[in-house]
């Protein structure tokens, strides 16, 4: 197994003496992922962490119509998997094998049996995860808003005046151009130098960016 030399310093092992990085990385396993093979799916269950050794793992989010944006790539040292590994919950991207990888990976279950058996170190260990997900946020959360921002040629939204519906907190209705339909309230019109995109809050709750020229048609309930 690799020193940590090579790790990036605000990662799960800073300020960790030499003695607690060894037990720390006793916990871990070693994978070997082949290119093009998906470590694991957005909506998968599962509580696992993983730290790439070698080799090259991308973040992908379903946006719409089958659209998969690179929201994080993780490069030698470089941590992912950690929303799900520290609340159990589904996976909220997918990671895909850009090339063969070598990954070490922990099991929630022995990062527990980790903390109990050396609780300094464990503290150290999970304030440095929580700091990396923190940081992993904000670079989230600025991808995600860019999602839909490559290569769109649209013009002329403010001619379904979308900034009133906006601001009334108007029900609306979507239809794209793939049949699907969307249907909540729209939270904001942004335009870059792409064009325009909508950020629509659904009635399910979930958020979607949908792309100016994906729209068929706009109804107001």
């Amino acid at each position: 197994m690799k020193g940590l030399e090579h790790f990036e310093k605000d990662s799960l092992f800073d300020r960790m003496d030499a003695d607690e990085e060894k037990l720390v990385m006793g916990k871990f396993n070693k994978e070997d992922v082949k290119s093009g093979e998906y470590v694991f799916k957005e909506n998968d269950s599962g509580d696992t962490l993983y730290i790439v050794e070698q080799g090259t793992v991308s973040l992908k989010k379903l946006i719409i119509n089958d659209y998969e944006k690179t929201l994080f790539v993780a490069t030698e040292g470089l941590v992912f998997g950690e929303f799900s590994f520290i609340d159990g919950k589904e996976r909220s991207a997918s990671a895909f094998a850009e090339k063969d990888s070598v990954l070490l990976s922990l099991q929630r279950k022995d990062f527990d049996a980790f903390v109990e058996e050396h609780p300094l170190a464990g503290a150290k260990l999970y304030n440095n995860l929580l700091g990396t997900i923190v940081n992993r946020l904000r670079m989230t959360n600025d991808a995600y808003r860019d999602a839909i921002r490559w290569g769109i040629e649209a013009t002329g939204a403010e001619n379904l005046n979308f900034q009133n519906i906006i601001t009334e907190s108007i029900n609306i209705r979507i239809g794209l151009n793939n049949n699907q339909i969307l249907e909540g309230r729209i939270l904001q019109l942004e335009q870059s130098e792409a064009g325009y995109e909508l950020i629509i809050a659904e009635q399910s709750g979930v958020i979607t960016l949908v792309p100016y020229h994906a729209i068929n048609s706009v109804s107001v309930d």
